[in-house]
């Protein structure tokens, strides 16, 4: 391999990466304690359910889209799972209920976004205030705390050091990899995004693989509610707000250009790791919150800059 292809190799790799390096000489040099194994499990932890919703978003990202109602979506599972109404009830029927809750998000927006050929912006949006609303009118208010044991171990639990949300994020990944790499529908998701015309002429279903991307971005954003509904252990009403612009900052960060079909599984999950690293370390340095969103607005819109001017000198 000649040095000119290692250094375009080397362009092409996400923000994240180098990100990630530059974040892991800063804890090095100032606090080596950050680096150490059990703070790496609890980074883990609070990731994971972040992770899992930035790989739902990886799909509708990489296909034009955006997904507004994550956040709305991971709330509303965790109030069906800390309600009362489930009584003695099995964890897998609690379970099974949220993620069938949170995939029907998505596919409502899939079907909204497809068929009237809507802005998935003011769908997805408008999706999340009705989502929220039925959440409100479903527990008067007042979230409940009967939460299954099994979901806050998902969201608490370890096996020997590592955390089972962390296995289940990897797990997710893999998965993700698997279905956007090697795949037909990853990579008609891929080619939809990067050329629509093109991807049409070519016989692709357009409308199918976004709605399919939608779809999964809805039960991902279930399996991230699950989670940190069983991290929290409690019902709370606007749990998950956070996480509409989180997710789409893992994505970016992790390569994806909007109107590109430019991102992955792997990219966006080390954009997550980078996300959480930098604002535990903001926090180690003693930043406070209003510090910490400019840093993060920052990190991310030199991010998208740079890693934009790179393709387009591809």
């Amino acid at each position: 391999m000649t040095v000119a292809a290692t250094l375009h190799r080397l362009a092409s790799l996400p923000p994240a990466f180098w990100g990630l390096i530059a974040v892991v000489i800063v804890a090095a040099l100032h606090h080596p304690q950050f680096l150490s194994l059990p703070f790496m499990m609890i980074l883990l932890r609070q990731a994971a359910p972040l992770g899992i919703v930035a790989l739902g978003q990886t799909f509708v990202v990489v296909n034009r889209s955006l997904d507004l109602s994550v956040g709305a979506n991971i709330a509303f599972v965790n109030l069906v799972v800390s309600h009362a109404f489930w009584g003695e009830s099995p964890a897998f029927a609690v379970i099974a209920a949220a993620l069938a809750a949170g995939t029907i998000i998505g596919v409502v927006n899939g079907l909204l976004v497809t068929l009237l050929r809507a802005s998935s912006v003011v769908v997805t949006l408008a999706t999340a205030l009705v989502v929220t609303g039925t959440g409100f009118i479903m527990t008067n208010g007042a979230p409940g705390n009967a939460m299954p044991a099994l979901i806050k171990w998902l969201g608490r639990g370890r096996i020997d050091i590592v955390p089972v949300s962390a296995l289940v994020w990897i797990a997710l990944g893999m998965i993700s990899f698997f279905i956007l790499r090697k795949l037909v529908l990853g990579r008609n998701i891929h080619a939809s995004g990067d050329n629509p015309s093109a991807a049409r002429y070519s016989g692709i279903s357009i409308t199918w693989t976004l709605f399919v991307s939608h779809t999964m971005c809805g039960l991902y954003a279930a399996i991230g509610g699950i989670l940190l509904s069983g991290l929290i252990g409690v019902g709370a009403l606007n749990l998950g707000a956070d996480y509409v612009l989180s997710s789409i900052a893992a994505v970016i960060l992790g390569g994806a250009v909007f109107g590109g079909g430019a991102g992955g599984a792997i990219g966006t999950m080390l954009g997550t790791v980078l996300l959480i690293m930098v604002l535990n370390l903001l926090t180690v340095f003693g930043v406070d919150q209003p510090g910490k969103l400019i840093v993060q607005g920052l990190v991310i819109v030199v991010a998208a800059i740079i890693y934009q001017q790179g393709r387009r000198r591809d």
